[in-house]
């Protein structure tokens, strides 16, 4: 046996066998297999007639992998214009890079465990097998091309971003192309959609799905191909499916190839990005925050520290006041608040009525919880510094979640601006949904210190976000319950006034948080140990 099989087959073990120490992880991969093997024996009998409930169109799929491919896309050459991708993990790098074994046979280990990686994070695809069936009829066949792309594209896109991390590398003008001609692709997809909605007179989302649907998207790199091959095999033509899969075998090839032959050195080109990767793997199983130094110098007014001061547990609102100002031309606004802005503008002008902002404002709070939860709040609380000062925890806790509220007023006006203009609705529900953004964002940072209180000392991430996500929903459940009957049996002249009641509970139910987790820093594991 080969020493990179032993010790692939020695890893695979040892895995297994750390198993025993995990029993919650043995029962969420059962459960897990049990989904996906309900899911596969409810597809093999299911009726062929009759099970079609929604009928579908199926463009919807072809938008969902062409969003995808363009947002992965963006995602691994933005990574690999900074700390690239890598094939390995730190074991590898101390153990395989020192050892006396071929550099080529080590590039294809990691290839081979990289690929194995992709195949099981794409297992999830199986439990829509349900879903995919009754709305759009997809059987076995189906389902597995949406696997198989979706797979072909994870592994194209590591290879993608360590081949862009190494022809960049420490050249400032190869990154600066890169990046404008990501940008001018995008810009140039965009302006064909909406000028393809001008001539047809559509609306942005019909316009979208018409344009993936055409022939000339299959030719798009990466989300064109996999809209291509999933075609095909949906339709049976064996040109559709054999010409992507040659398109993406070559470029996979070229990466490669850019790996093991002329100059590039691919140990010390993926060493830096293995060493990311393995410090913010172990900073999120501690329930921190790994952040790479920054390349470029931060320019640091000295004016700042004149204007912008502190003293005692108010240093900390002045200190994310100051973190805003250096990242941003103006405080309290940055890309989220703008992408806020342009999904509610766009939105806004596509669809309208009180129940098409509802849903725009329920799909904003979703991206909210997430940012506010894992915002500057939650860095504070797991960081030393707020349990040096000598204050009550209450006050400290209250100035370090200050920023994070009025953040959220800020972006409630731009949200607000973007309803009015956009004429999605009248402006006194406008303002009242504008209202319901900035209540929902106050009870999402009293969530975050409910959830330090509650969680701090749980070793598992994974444990922390199922757990958090199942008091999201117990918290929020009666408001939104409160609201949907009070719109129900209000006059249509007052029905603005229905998320008044879960306006009203996200106040009561934040000032009843602060007040009983208000002693966090007190009660803290961690100040224990100090």
């Amino acid at each position: 046996m080969g020493a990179l099989s032993y010790l692939f087959i020695t890893r695979m073990k040892n895995k297994l066998l750390s198993l025993k120490k995990k029993p919650a992880f043995v029962i969420m991969y059962g459960v897990l297999l049990v989904i996906v093997i309900l899911s596969f024996v409810a597809i093999m009998f299911a009726r062929e007639e009759g099970e079609i409930i929604g009928g579908a169109d199926e463009r919807y799929i072809f938008l969902f992998i062409a969003g995808f491919g363009f947002l992965y896309l963006f995602t691994f050459i933005m990574t690999g214009l900074s700390t690239g991708s890598t094939l390995f993990t730190m074991s590898d790098v101390a153990l395989l890079f020192v050892a006396p074994i071929s550099p080529k046979k080590i590039l294809n280990y990691g290839l081979v465990s990289s690929l194995g990686k992709t195949l099981l994070t794409s297992i999830f695809i199986f439990y829509q097998l349900g879903n995919l069936k009754v709305n759009f009829g997809y059987g076995f066949r189906e389902i597995m091309a949406l696997f198989i792309i979706y797979a072909i594209m994870i592994f194209f896109f590591q290879i993608l971003s360590i081949a862009v991390y190494i022809y960049t590398n420490q050249n400032e003008k190869r990154k600066k192309a890169v990046k404008y001609a990501l940008y001018l692709s995008f810009l140039a997809f965009i302006l064909i959609v909406i000028s393809y909605q001008k001539q047809q007179s559509m609306n942005i989302l019909e316009a979208l799905m018409s344009v993936v649907d055409s022939k000339f998207f299959g030719y798009v790199p990466v989300a064109g191909w996999s809209v291509m091959f999933f075609k095909g095999a949906v339709d049976g033509v064996l040109f559709s499916i054999l010409l992507p899969l040659i398109f993406f075998l070559v470029f996979i090839v070229l990466g490669i190839s850019l790996l093991s032959l002329g100059k590039a050195d691919y140990y010390e080109d993926v060493l830096l990005s293995t060493e990311y990767t393995h410090k913010a793997e172990q900073a999120v199983k501690e329930g921190g925050n790994y952040q790479r130094k920054p390349m470029k110098r931060i320019k640091v007014n000295e004016q700042d520290h004149k204007r912008i001061k502190g003293k005692g547990a108010v240093v900390f609102a002045y200190k994310h006041i100051l973190e805003m100002r250096r990242g941003s031309r103006f405080i309290l606004v940055d890309g989220y608040t703008f992408y806020i802005a342009i999904v509610v503008t766009i939105a806004g002008f596509n669809f309208k009525g009180p129940a098409a902002a509802y849903g725009i404002l329920a799909f904003i709070i979703y991206h909210q919880y997430f940012t506010t939860v894992f915002g500057m709040l939650k860095q504070e609380l797991i960081k030393h510094y707020i349990f040096l000062i000598p204050e009550k925890s209450t006050r400290k806790v209250f100035y370090a979640s200050v920023s994070s509220m009025l953040k959220h007023f800020v972006d409630a006006v731009f949200l607000f601006a973007g309803m009015l203009i956009s004429g999605i609705t009248d402006p006194a529900n406008c303002f009242f949904l504008a209202l319901t953004y900035i209540a929902s964002g106050i009870v999402f940072v009293s969530m975050t210190i409910l959830f330090q209180r509650v969680l701090g000392g749980q070793p598992g991430m994974t444990a922390k976000i199922i757990i958090g996500m199942l008091l999201m929903i117990v918290i929020l459940t009666p408001a939104v319950v409160a609201s949907a009957f009070t719109g129900i049996y209000l006059p249509e002249q007052l029905r603005f006034l229905s998320t008044m009641p879960y306006i009203i509970y996200c106040i009561l139910i934040s000032l009843l948080i602060f007040r009983v987790c208000g002693n966090l820093i007190d009660k803290s594991e961690f100040s224990s140990k100090l």
